[in-house]
């Protein structure tokens, strides 16, 4: 059957919902086909019904002013969280029961996902709203409430039925407030209003005692008085039972046998609420109220939200008139709260998701602070972040605030991508944290022999197996989350290994230097003394291979040259002795090469204990690498990605597939509960039917038990399992990191003499050269003075006199490098016989391309103590 008006139609069975005053049908734009909701009024009351038989009661009464204050307060009204008002026009009756135009429907917007109340129905919703679902009620309901408030209006009757879903082409969600009919205009000066309106679950206290007949007199409160005033601020109390029921899916305050079928109890519960007490329960018939000033444990609300939560309903939900909380108070608390900015994370130590708020102007620290709080971290532990498996690095040193992190995130976090946080500090000895799997405890049915109580029982025992799989679906991500993860941080740890295996060998570039520079004065003493090979007793060696002459080089390409020290150490006194100046004979003697290379074995002994540390450090990291990745220093290669990580955990994969399995066990409960739901609309029932019931009750509760065994005696266990697998895993990096750390520790004692032996290296380059010069007689090229400035402190010390001597040394230094040239005009050069003279003559004939290489030499030393200079400054 149709009904319509001028311009929309629809049919009587789509009924979207009906109430006291009017009923709501989803209609039809004629014109458009445009989707509309028909809000149809009695507006008149001279038609009776035929035959002398009862009208029902929205036709014994014109409900003419509901329909006008509502339709006024639309019309004014322009918010995205108020539903829209779209045109009145009156009902065009074929049906001899209905007068022409004593009915007229109010077109309003429609909302395609139909109420709040048919979104907290879905089993998947019995437990409450997730956390991002109820902070979208939360804050489109307030500002709907705000935006009413500021023009002097209350609703009156708030409740999940009033609150429409409507969702757009994209899919976004919005929460709109629906059903004016009651609400009121503020005059100036008011503070109450006298009328009894709104729905029993969700009025004040005040107004339910006054609402309720009296047990003695059974009549209404109202009837005994001339006048009760209820002040505006009882509207917060539908506000916060509304949110209490969003928050766990079950209203405060409820009698064993339910709200409007024990409502003596009822009556007793509001009457003797304790402050501060959010709800009160009769669990048993005539047993006691548990009062709670908490949420229920089965909330899914993260503890920072319903910590806030409570602390808000604590005031909304006051009974006492002296302590209502004002408008303005509960929208000072609710800006506040809506000005926090969440943040989804992940804490792989405990396995555990979160949701943090923060103000936005606090800093990224504070939740650094959260995760050691959650952790009991006595120590600044160091924690790594990830964001959609991608190392996401957060400064603690430059922190920003939370709106500048927030807004340099690529997407938002949220439940399905979090921020991951982990730490290689594994959880302390004797702590007995693990998961949790909360399975609440189903009421037992109210009425053994009511079908409307077993629906609901059944009802329930759906909403337990989608809390259940909820959990267990979250823990899964967090496993897949904390494999992947593992790859992650060995990759993380190899790069770590590898930067500071590469940090050890640059400081090694020093002894290579050395190596340069003892190949130039090899070259130098060969001309000077005409030998053809290098004084074995300053031979070093690369890996065991001798070198000579030349510059060396190392017999696998791949390694790091070796520097061998042993020839240093065969007979300590002979080189020591060599170096005193025991007599002017041995002095006058020793050629100006060999007093330098006599220097340079006190030097190079002098950094023998650094270089063998810094060797063992070396060694030491390539056996971690060698254990640790199988000796290979290029990053985790393609063929074998997982190897050391729990990618290769069997307890995973099972994990996986009995995810699988609650699938099939909840088409069954379906099934089961579709059946009870049957029953429900039948009016009697035979002996057959009531036997078939009974079995499927027996069925549903074998069901249910059969579903929590495989929950905690199959999922849970192996759930736990895999976490101490992991932390096992940490535990194993953790002892792997601290023998990193003392190695560290070894080579930063080396670090500070490494520099120290940079300058020496720079005063006996400059030697080196200068005697280079003595023996051509000029310069070939320049140093470059510019880039390494003179030191003070060096091993071999030279002294300038004048500018007409290139070097001149100290005749009472130990170190004498050589004869001052003679003078001209002396004995010696009448003689014609010099020797000195004669033998730098040959020099100069048959060392040329000699002190070339040496130059070259020279050059790519300057080359290494640039670079490594550089090295050192950047680190």
């Amino acid at each position: 059957m149709c009904e319509e008006t001028h311009n929309y139609l629809w049919a009587t069975q789509d009924i979207l919902g009906h109430g006291a005053t009017s009923q709501v049908y989803k209609a039809y734009n004629k014109s458009t086909g445009e989707l509309v909701a028909a809000k149809v009024y009695q507006v008149s009351s001279n038609q009776r019904a035929p035959h002398g038989g009862h009208q029902n009661y929205a036709r014994e009464k014109d409900f003419r002013p509901i329909l006008d204050r509502e339709m006024d307060i639309l019309k004014a009204a322009d918010h995205e969280n108020i539903v829209r008002y779209i045109a009145l026009e009156p009902v065009i009756s074929s049906d001899s029961t209905h007068a022409s135009g004593s009915r007229e429907a109010l077109l309003i917007e429609y909302c395609n996902g139909g109420s709040l109340h048919n979104v907290l129905e879905l089993p998947e919703n019995r437990y409450g709203l997730m956390e991002d679902d109820f902070m979208l009620v939360f804050k489109h309901l307030t500002n709907a409430l705000k935006y009413l408030h500021d023009k002097n209006t209350i609703h009156r009757d708030i409740k999940p039925d009033n609150i429409m879903l409507s969702i757009n082409i994209n899919g976004e969600r919005t929460y709109k407030l629906a059903d004016l009919g009651v609400a009121r205009l503020i005059n100036e000066g008011e503070n109450a209003f006298t009328s009894l309106v709104g729905t029993e679950e969700y009025i004040h206290p005040d107004l339910y005692r006054a609402a309720v007949r009296d047990n003695k007199t059974n009549v209404l409160r109202t009837a005994l008085q001339t006048r009760v005033d209820f002040p505006f601020e009882v509207d917060l109390w539908s506000l916060g039972v509304t949110l209490y029921q969003c928050a766990t899916g079950e209203l405060p305050f409820q009698p064993f046998a339910g709200t409007r079928k024990d409502r003596t109890v009822m009556k007793r519960i509001l009457d003797s609420k304790p402050t501060g007490c959010i709800s009160g329960v009769e669990n048993t018939p005539g047993g006691e109220i548990q009062w709670s000033k908490t949420l229920p444990a089965s909330c899914r609300l993260s503890p920072n939200l319903k910590h806030r939560l409570e602390t808000l309903l604590q005031r909304l939900l006051e009974s006492e008139r002296s302590k209502l909380m004002t408008f303005r108070e509960f929208f000072t608390e609710t800006d506040r709260i809506l000005n926090l900015i969440p943040i989804y994370y992940l804490n792989l130590k405990l396995f555990k998701l979160s949701c943090g708020y923060f103000e936005p102007s606090q800093s990224i620290t504070k939740l650094y602070d959260e995760l050691q709080q959650q952790n009991g971290d006595e120590n600044n532990e160091d924690y790594y972040c990830l964001f959609q498996n991608v190392p996401y690095p957060i400064s603690k040193s430059k922190p920003m605030s939370i709106r500048t992190f927030c807004e340099q995130l690529p997407i938002p976090t949220s439940r399905e991508t979090p921020l991951v946080f982990y730490t290689f500090s594994p959880i302390k000895n004797g702590d007995s944290h693990s998961p949790k799997v909360h399975i609440p405890d189903v009421k037992p049915i109210r009425q053994y022999n009511d079908v409307a109580a077993a629906c609901e029982w059944s009802k329930d025992i759906v909403g337990l197996f989608f809390y259940v799989k909820t959990q267990l679906i979250e823990y899964q991500h967090i496993l897949q989350t904390a494999q992947c993860s593992t790859t992650i941080m060995q990759q993380h740890l190899k790069s770590k290994l590898l930067e500071f295996l590469c940090s050890i060998r640059s400081k090694l570039i020093v002894f290579r230097a050395i190596e340069e520079l003892k190949n130039i004065l090899d070259q130098i003493d060969n001309s000077t003394s005409g030998q053809v090979t290098p004084t074995s007793g300053l031979s070093l060696n690369y890996n065991g291979t001798n070198v000579s002459g030349g510059r060396g080089h190392s017999a696998n390409s791949g390694e790091t040259p070796a520097i061998g020290f042993s020839h240093l150490l065969n007979n300590p006194a002979s080189a020591d002795s060599s170096l005193s100046p025991v007599s002017g004979r041995r002095q006058s003697s020793a050629s100006p090469m060999q007093l330098i290379q006599q220097s340079i074995r006190i030097y190079l002994r002098s950094y023998l204990q650094p270089y063998e540390q810094l060797k063992k450090c070396e060694q030491d990291i390539l056996q971690m690498i060698e254990k640790e990745f199988g000796g290979q220093l290029g990053m985790i290669d393609d063929k074998q990605p997982y190897v050391n990580t729990l990618w290769l955990s069997h307890r995973t994969k099972t994990y996986s597939s009995w995810i699988h399995r609650i699938d099939k066990q909840l088409k069954d409960l379906n099934d089961l509960h579709e059946s009870f739901r049957k029953d429900r609309l039948l009016s009697t029932y035979n002996r057959l039917q009531s036997d078939s019931h009974f079995r499927r009750r027996k069925n549903l509760e074998q069901l249910h038990e059969k579903y929590v065994r495989f929950a905690t005696d199959e999922c849970y266990p192996n759930l736990v399992q895999i976490f101490h697998d992991y932390n096992e895993w940490i535990k194993q990096r953790s002892n792997m990191i601290r023998d990193f750390e003392r190695i560290q520790q070894s080579y930063d004692k080396q670090c500070e003499d490494i520099m120290n032996y940079v300058e020496m290296i720079d005063n006996l380059r400059t030697v080196v050269y200068k005697n280079i010069r003595e023996l051509t007689g000029t310069p070939t090229f320049q140093p470059p003075t510019d880039t390494y400035p003179p030191t003070m402190s060096a091993p071999v010390r030279h002294e300038r006199t004048s500018s007409n001597d290139p070097i001149t040394t100290n005749n009472n230094h130990p170190y004498h490098l050589h004869q001052q040239p003679p003078q001209p005009g002396g004995e010696d050069d009448d003689t014609g016989d010099n020797p000195n003279k004669t033998f730098m003559n040959k020099i100069r004939g048959t060392t040329k391309k000699t002190i070339q290489h040496a130059e070259e030499g020279l050059n790519k030393l300057d080359g290494v103590i640039k670079q490594l200079r550089t090295n050192i400054q950047k680190k």
